[in-house]
């Protein structure tokens, strides 16, 4: 059985599970673990049959997977799980946990350091795909982007203008956080700007209030792409001194100064 051409219109948004006989038994798996067809149709009060109808949706909508549980008397037990992709129909609080996490950066270590984070974040993306661009003229690198950024989630696209391109993103995968913090806008456009090797300009910006977020890429000579390589933690911890260190220094600095006097 193949999903009808309704249940894959309806797969794209809640409705598909949602208050339905497949929500229920994914609920179940995900409270259980684990659940044979028969445990599943006592647990909703339906018969075998509409269980497996619906499992087979479910499989081919790749929610859930069958394993084969071996026994070393009788036949073997068919169990049903979820999918890693059925995680996302659950509530999830990562945005929670990376706020909580810049506001503990920002108020013992300074803003400062959040604008070093979100500055290493766009080095070791740099570096991770400056290579898939290398060798190619502006409309592919503009074309390869657009990919890279739908792969993480931000719906891009792009088209060509008089002068130049527009790269529009129609979602922004990291909302909640660049609503509260600039960092993660500022050093997505010199992303791009760096990884394009051109001049960019933001037209439009999710987080102030816009639509979508829309960069203006001017058609010039493209830039040679340095390929970088992230520095790891220990690294920059020799760069620079530990937060112990510079509080450290101001003790000192303030003795010396109460000594002055």
């Amino acid at each position: 059985m193949v999903l009808e051409l309704r249940e894959i219109n309806e797969i794209q948004t809640d409705r598909w599970v949602k208050d339905s006989t497949r929500r229920q038994i994914l609920d179940l798996l995900k409270r259980r673990g684990r659940a044979t067809v028969e445990e599943m149709a006592a647990a909703l009060n339906i018969t075998p049959m509409g269980v497996r109808r619906h499992l087979l949706a479910l499989e081919n909508a790749a929610l859930v997977r069958i394993e084969i549980e071996r026994r070393p008397m009788g036949r073997p037990t068919y169990v049903y799980k979820l999918t890693e992709e059925a995680e996302a129909l659950f509530p999830k609080g990562y945005h929670h946990l990376v706020l909580d996490l810049l506001e503990c950066l920002a108020a013992h270590e300074g803003m400062a350091r959040v604008d070093e984070l979100f500055e290493r974040r766009k080095e070791r993306w740099i570096a991770t795909y400056a290579p898939r661009l290398e060798g190619k003229t502006l409309e592919e690198r503009v074309a390869e982007v657009a990919r890279i950024m739908s792969e993480n989630g931000y719906m891009a696209r792009w088209q060509k203008m008089e002068k130049g391109y527009v790269l529009t993103e129609h979602n922004c995968a990291i909302a909640h956080v660049a609503r509260v913090y600039p960092q993660p806008c500022r050093t997505e456009l010199a992303f791009l700007r760096e990884l394009l090797g051109v001049e960019v300009t933001r037209v439009n910006h999710i987080a102030s209030g816009g639509t979508c977020c829309s960069y203006v890429i001017h058609e010039s000579a493209p830039i040679p792409i340095t390929r970088r390589t992230p520095r790891s933690v220990s690294e920059r911890r020799r760069e620079s001194p530990s937060s112990g260190q510079r509080r450290a220094t101001a003790r000192a600095e303030r003795r010396l100064r109460r000594e002055a006097k």
